[in-house]
């Protein structure tokens, strides 16, 4: 099976190492084609060309779309139902067949899922603070809220970067499905994920 993963980060980005981490972590007979578009924008205007390429190029079997709802403009309009009829929109105009395409919204964004389960955070600050340190309970966020770094750089004592800190934190989690019982838009990645079919 060959996974082509379009994303809205740069390539080798944040979203890039964790994703690809986290689909090798579930399914590790699973051959992943990341492609960074650098933002949403971009994600939007050229998925389809770009899906197209997977598919008749790269020889990708299915292809995943993830983008995360809350936009980097904080000025803009979060709407899911807006981007995914853009997305659709340019999916046709490249004529993909589209029931090889899975779309997937991360709602509110990353940072979201990973507070959703506190284990990881709390070994991921005992680590950098080499002591034992006050647990981080999980926190269960709304689609919309913008918060999640913040929460993140609180609990850490210091600005949370998420290029470098999120895969290390990733690394640390021990259960997926924890998160995916609290956190419905990773549960959705989470199950597509673990039924794909072997090919």
């Amino acid at each position: 099976m060959k996974l082509g993963l379009i994303l809205e980060c740069p390539s080798q980005g944040t979203d890039h190492l964790v994703y690809e981490y986290i689909i090798k972590k579930l399914r590790q007979n699973i051959e992943v084609d990341v492609v960074g578009l650098n933002n949403k924008k971009n994600l939007i205007v050229q998925c389809g060309n770009i899906a197209k390429l997977l598919f008749d190029v790269d020889h990708c079997n299915q292809v995943v779309i993830l983008w995360d709802l809350i936009p980097r403009w904080k000025n803009e309009k979060a709407c899911r139902k807006d981007d995914v009829d853009a997305i659709r929109k340019n999916l046709e105009a490249a004529k993909v067949d589209q029931s090889k395409i899975k779309l997937n919204c991360i709602e509110p964004e990353l940072e979201g899922w990973i507070i959703a389960e506190g284990s990881a955070l709390t070994k991921y600050k005992e680590k950098i603070c080499q002591r034992p340190v006050r647990k981080f309970h999980g926190r269960k966020v709304s689609s919309k809220f913008q918060d999640s770094k913040k929460i993140i750089t609180k609990y850490l004592g210091k600005t949370y970067n998420g290029i470098v800190e999120a895969i290390k934190i990733t690394e640390k989690i021990e259960d997926f499905g924890k998160i995916a019982r609290k956190h419905k838009s990773f549960a959705r990645f989470k199950t597509f994920i673990e039924q794909l079919q072997d090919t």
